[in-house]
């Protein structure tokens, strides 16, 4: 969808360079005149490469998520119990962390991008002390990343 708001974009600024925004010129800093078109041209092809990227990797993360979690990967791991020693995420965006039966959990509402549950209660979120929740989570690496969450 994006590539093709790209490839709709590169093509109206060369039917205007060439047609009826032929003779448009802008002068920039240096005295140098050039078409406002042409000159729209790469900040908007960098942006959209920027923009097309990051909405590919949240594709590709939650695609990673849903497969493992259907999947009966040995990686796959469940936890029940009540959450204790919850610090919830701090304004400055720090992060939430709390354990369940001593296993560590982390994460921030900026994690976007990584696997796993990432909502803080500051920012709509589920946990809080004392809630009884039923985990399935992986390792991630640097944290145990939670990919199911139930809560009564």
């Amino acid at each position: 969808m994006g590539y093709i708001f790209l490839v709709l974009f590169v093509c109206f600024c060369i039917a205007m360079y060439f047609g009826i925004g032929r003779n448009l010129k802008m002068t920039l800093r240096g005295g140098l005149k050039v078409n406002p078109f042409l000159a729209a041209i790469p900040p908007v092809v960098i942006f959209s490469f920027f923009y097309l990227n990051t909405e590919k990797l949240k594709i590709d993360v939650y695609q990673h998520d849903k497969t493992l979690l259907n999947s009966n990967s040995r990686e796959l791991k469940t936890v029940a119990g009540t959450i204790k020693d919850y610090y919830p995420e701090s304004k400055e965006g720090h992060g939430e962390e709390f354990t369940v039966q001593g296993i560590l959990f982390h994460y921030s509402h900026f994690e976007e991008g990584r696997s796993g549950y990432h909502q803080t209660f500051l920012y709509g979120g589920v946990i809080r002390q004392n809630l009884y929740v039923k985990i399935t989570y992986y390792n991630d690496g640097d944290r145990n990343a939670i990919l199911k969450l139930e809560t009564e």
